[in-house]
């Protein structure tokens, strides 16, 4: 966890060294945060529909979990998310689990099937952010991403050859052996215990394909797409500079940013930033001082809807935790009085 946010540090430390700090700083003041606040707006409904969906999947089980429940434990994620990276989609199993009765391993099953139906989401974006701008995008991209490539691999062509097949000999190797060890495994056993997980694993993937109202499915995954390119393309209002990019230029910032949040670092700081300043400068041509604030903000403002409501997530659970706990330690003296 250090180690990755200090990747993240170094990276922003990287990115704004060289620049003109006041200018940023004033950027900063001069923004129109009336435009901040309503992508803010829009991060939250977003994470809102987005436990929505999860319900569709979970019911779909035979479970039953409510819409505020599902919005506790995704907000906990996303907390959690900022302190290990890739942790929330655990963290949020785990929470509706115990506040639900649910079990574990299927709630993982479905956010698995979940996060693979956003993937799938993501790339399509790509997809049409390069077809919608072929032109625009192709020397952009020969330029800052397939020749460095290219001229870095064939400088260390034989070490990334051996690691490669390295690489691959290992995967191939657990394979046999999960699979030998997984076949038949003695009831109790290590191996046993990870079937039934993967049992349950498999029971939640198969949602989409079982659930009913796949329609609706489709329609809040395009209204949580559409909510996350919201965020995104209602900040260019926030600063001058960004005023006057297109909104196939939000496009571009959310495929670009969507795969920084990706990169194993804490909520995406610094490979956020690096992609999206790039992206304005390289592509759109803003400066680098603008294009620095516009990356910080739009940053921000998904870091400050998920602290806030993450928080508000924890305390509501703890509480709700603390009322159940009471309420089992009171339940024998209660029954003594009675008796009494």
């Amino acid at each position: 966890m250090f180690i990755s946010l200090l990747v993240g540090v170094l990276i922003l430390w990287l990115i704004t060294r060289g620049q003109d700090v006041p200018r940023i700083m004033e950027e900063f003041r001069h923004a129109n945060y009336g435009w901040i606040l309503l992508a803010m707006l829009c991060a939250l409904l977003s994470h809102f529909l987005r436990a929505v969906r999860w319900n569709m999947l979970i019911r779909t089980m035979g479970y039953k979990t409510n819409n505020y429940q599902t919005f506790l434990a995704v907000m906990t994620g996303y907390l959690s998310n900022l302190a290990i990276p890739r942790m929330g989609e655990i963290t949020r199993c785990v929470t509706l689990s115990k506040a639900s009765k649910t079990p574990f391993n299927a709630l993982a099953g479905t956010v698995l099937a979940e996060r693979a139906f956003d993937l799938f989401s993501m790339l399509a974006i790509v997809f049409i952010t390069i077809a919608g701008q072929f032109s625009f995008l192709r020397n952009f991209l020969l330029q800052t991403i397939w020749a460095p490539t290219l001229e870095r691999g064939t400088a260390h062509w034989l070490l990334i050859s051996i690691v490669t097949i390295l690489f691959l000999a290992l995967i191939i190797i657990l394979i046999l052996f999960l699979r030998k060890n997984l076949y038949n495994p003695r009831e109790g056993s290590f191996f046993f215990r990870l079937k039934r997980q993967m049992h349950g694993f498999s029971s939640g993937v198969s949602t989409i394909k079982d659930m009913r109202g796949k329609g609706w499915f489709v329609l809040h995954t395009l209204l949580i797409w559409g909510l996350y390119y919201l965020t995104v393309y209602l900040c260019f209002f926030a600063i001058q500079a960004t005023s006057d990019l297109t909104a196939l230029a939000g496009l571009t910032l959310l495929a670009v940013g969507s795969l920084g949040i990706l990169a194993p670092v804490p909520g995406g700081i610094g490979t956020y930033h690096f992609l999206t300043i790039i992206t304005l400068r390289e592509l759109y041509g803003i400066a680098s001082e603008p294009a620095t604030s516009y990356a910080y903000i739009t940053h921000a403002t998904q870091i400050v809807v998920n602290i806030t409501a993450g928080t508000f997530a924890w305390i509501m659970l703890s509480l709700k935790k603390q009322n159940h706990d009471t309420q089992q330690t009171s339940a024998p003296d209660g029954k003594d009085h009675q008796d009494a």
